[in-house]
């Protein structure tokens, strides 16, 4: 709920909320303004590790946005081995807190099948389950599939897989689905009994790149029975109706823009000599050809279908934010400010406290740190964002996907302020989350 107060941090938690003066060495006055949960994003791509150095970017993103916790290693991308990374964000900080999930995409490679197109052997999935235990038993938060990416797993390597991951109760397994649009609700499909067969906490990725084609209906309420069933199954949705991914995978195969139901030109390039430039047939097999690392943005949803889903019981906010070099889609710098400015403020398809609970206690209990995060409550790690309700909203665009939102003022990590004033402090509280 909603009340006004004042909230007491020390040594990192939140020691007092109440309606009473608080004294402290620094007091903050932040009247006429909201003070939140810091957002937790259950599903972002984090930066990549160069030279056992992370090169923050997103982490900063996030952050401006008023992300106080990410969680990365999303869509199959993450690391099969995840220490290293996990070792240089501990040893450098961040912006953010980070958990890190493993990545079924790495795990293929590292047992050598590297063929996005052929199925694993028998051999290979039980060295990936071992990998798996080992990753889970160690700080690695779950594990993510990219099944639109690698289409040679097959649900039965899905199975064998989760059931190792099954070994760990509290972990989660997000998937990026099969097929999106018209097979998207046989991709829903196989996700339900992949969870059920399995009984493993599983996250369905970014739905709306799933079903907003003219499914969500019925995907939601596929959604809705399978968890009325007993399934421990969830989604996150990012509020934008255009998604972006990298030109050379396999969503780009031959057949997808008869599946979507479009042309060439609903393609826009992110980066590189196009950038910026709408696609023809000769630009697409070029890049695809010959920068296949590239981001392209595919506007190809219905936005209708996108707010039911945010308005969904089961569905929470995650940005998907990706971004090379400050390149990529605006949902990297955007997501969680425009749910509050557009959807809840502008245009009230969300009330205020479910758009809020979305974005900080329901991704916190999905992640089993609702004894920690997500609330502000005392006890509680003092992750705070204070922000200006009458001004908040999203301002990247596809054209400019880098530029911070408006009315994210303070941000605050175990109670360091990582913001001050929309601004980037310099500071680097962020831990890796262990549990």
């Amino acid at each position: 709920g909603r009340f006004a107060g004042n909230v007491g941090i020390k040594d990192g938690k939140i020691v007092e909320v109440g309606t009473g003066d608080l004294t402290g060495k620094k007091v903050v006055d932040v009247e006429g303004k909201m003070i939140s949960p810091g957002f937790i994003d259950i599903h972002m791509h984090e930066d990549k590790l160069e030279d056992n150095r992370i090169i923050l970017e997103i982490f900063n993103y996030m952050a401006c946005m008023g992300v106080t916790t990410a969680v990365g290693g999303n869509c199959g991308l993450g690391k099969a081995r995840i220490d290293k990374y996990l070792k240089a964000f501990a040893q450098q900080g961040a912006p953010v807190n980070y958990l890190g999930l493993l990545g079924h995409a790495s795990l293929r490679e590292d047992v050598g099948r590297g063929d996005r197109y052929s199925p694993a052997s028998r051999e290979e999935i039980k060295e990936m389950g071992e990998m798996i235990k080992r990753g889970l038993a160690g700080d690695a938060a779950g594990l993510s599939f990219g099944l639109e990416y690698i289409p040679g797993t097959s649900t039965e390597e899905m199975l064998e897989l989760c059931r190792a991951a099954a070994e760990f109760p509290g972990k989660l397994v997000a998937a990026h689905y099969r097929f999106d649009a018209n097979r998207s609700l046989e991709a829903m499909g196989e996700m339900i009994i992949i969870a059920r067969e399995t009984g493993v906490k599983f996250q369905i990725s970014h739905i709306g790149s799933c079903i907003a084609f003219g499914q969500m209906e019925p995907g939601l309420q596929m959604l809705t029975a399978a968890h009325k069933a007993g399934v421990d199954l969830m989604a996150d949705v990012y509020p934008y109706d255009a998604f972006c991914t990298y030109v050379g995978s396999a969503i780009f195969d031959p057949g997808c823009f008869e599946n979507w139901g479009v042309g060439y030109d609903s393609l826009q390039v992110a980066q590189g000599k196009y950038r910026g430039q709408r696609c023809d047939k000769e630009i697409f097999e070029y890049i695809r050809e010959n920068e296949p690392d590239d981001l392209v943005i595919a506007f190809v949803m219905d936005e209708e279908e996108v707010v039911q889903a945010m308005q969904h019981d089961l569905v929470m906010i995650g940005s998907d934010g990706l971004m090379n070099d400050g390149q990529g889609h605006p949902r990297s710098t955007g997501t969680f400010p425009r749910v509050l400015g557009k959807y809840v403020r502008r245009v009230g398809e969300l009330e205020l406290v479910e758009a809020i609970n979305k974005m900080t206690y329901m991704p916190a209990k999905r992640l089993g740190l609702d004894d920690k995060k997500g609330r502000i409550k005392e006890g509680y790690d003092a992750d705070i964002i204070v922000f200006d309700y009458n001004s908040i909203i999203d301002k990247s665009t596809f054209k400019e996907p880098a530029l911070a939102p408006e009315g994210i003022i303070n941000v605050l990590v175990a109670g360091e302020e990582v913001v001050v004033d929309g601004k980037l402090t310099g500071n680097y509280p962020g831990k890796v989350i262990k549990f």
